[in-house]
């Protein structure tokens, strides 16, 4: 099976390497410095994994040469682009690793529904300074929609190391993450340290239970359920009351702590780095979709809004 990932950040360079050392065909989209990197050294990670892995490098694809699973790894304020750079394509299959609940959207209008899968990767990364990206979690990449393909592809993603199943539920799947994901973004730019520490805080506790509240009631209206699922149980949360959901936040904190003590949202990591934040596509898209639906949202606007601001700040 032959792969075009589109993006070197941390994701992409985990999920590259991997497959390069399980003898799969993969293609690396990067441009610029990175580019370059990736033809000097290589994909190379370290972390739960030690990998360094040679690998073909283009800054343009070519659509003579259309591979049978095209992956986009780029954060989401790239999406445009990167739909763009790669309009002449038309692989077999398409998903996106990015956030948000978005980009299948997207990727259909580009490539057709027939292509389309879903994915969630609740797996983590660090592109570091020289390069190198550090993997701290890899816990379950879902992919679900077009059988078998789905289960083809999660097969192949498995059994190069990277934990992947296909789910039938995947709209379930990405939604369930994407709620606990909006807690988890605004507190980690807010609070500033290891996503354990705050999560284990008992005020930040409670405005995550907030958050996923707002955030689980625009699926609901949506018609769709969520569920319990790592990193966060957002059904439980949104169900119990208040000590209750902020015992089962607490609980996750103190899990991370012990298990994955450098864990830190790659909003944190962008906000220190002086880079775009993925806010108005995935704060910003569950506000809009709360007024769509008539759904008060007040803390997720003013976390919508801390974090524009943030963004806004860059370079000031």
């Amino acid at each position: 099976m032959r792969f075009t990932i589109v993006g070197a950040g941390a994701l992409g360079t985990i999920l590259g390497a991997h497959l390069l050392a399980a003898g799969h065909p993969v293609r690396m989209l990067a441009r610029g410095r990175r580019a370059a990197q990736l033809t000097r050294d290589g994909l190379v990670v370290h972390g739960i994994a030690s990998l360094t892995q040679a690998c073909e490098v283009i800054t343009a694809p070519d659509p003579a040469r259309d591979d049978d699973v095209l992956v986009f790894a780029v954060k989401t304020y790239h999406m445009a682009d990167a739909l763009a750079a790669t309009a002449g394509l038309r692989p077999v299959s398409v998903f996106s690793l990015a956030n948000g609940v978005m980009k299948n959207e997207q990727l259909t209008r580009a490539f057709g529904a027939g292509a389309v899968l879903g994915c969630m990767a609740n797996v983590s990364g660090e592109l570091q300074v020289d390069g190198r990206a550090l993997f701290t979690r890899n816990v379950r990449l879902a992919i679900g929609g077009q059988e078998p393909r789905a289960s083809e592809i999660a097969a192949v993603i498995d059994g190069a190391g990277i934990h992947a199943d296909a789910d039938p539920a995947i709209e379930t799947v990405e939604w369930s993450k994407f709620v606990g994901w909006v807690a988890l973004f605004a507190l980690a730019v807010i609070a500033r340290t290891p996503t354990g520490v705050y999560l284990d805080n008992p005020e930040f506790a409670r405005l995550a239970v907030q958050l996923i509240r707002e955030a689980a009631a625009i699926a609901t209206a949506r018609g769709i359920p969520i569920v319990d699922q790592s990193p966060l149980p957002v059904a439980s949360i949104a169900a119990a009351g208040d000590d209750a959901a902020a015992a089962h936040v607490r609980e996750v904190g103190r899990n991370l702590l012990a298990t994955a003590p450098d864990h830190r949202m790659s909003s944190l990591q962008d906000l220190e780095a002086g880079r775009a934040l993925e806010v108005h596509e995935t704060l910003g898209y569950a506000v809009r979709e709360a007024t769509r639906l008539g759904l008060a949202a007040p803390v997720l606007g003013v976390a919508y809004t801390i974090g524009a601001g943030l963004d806004a700040l860059r370079g000031t």
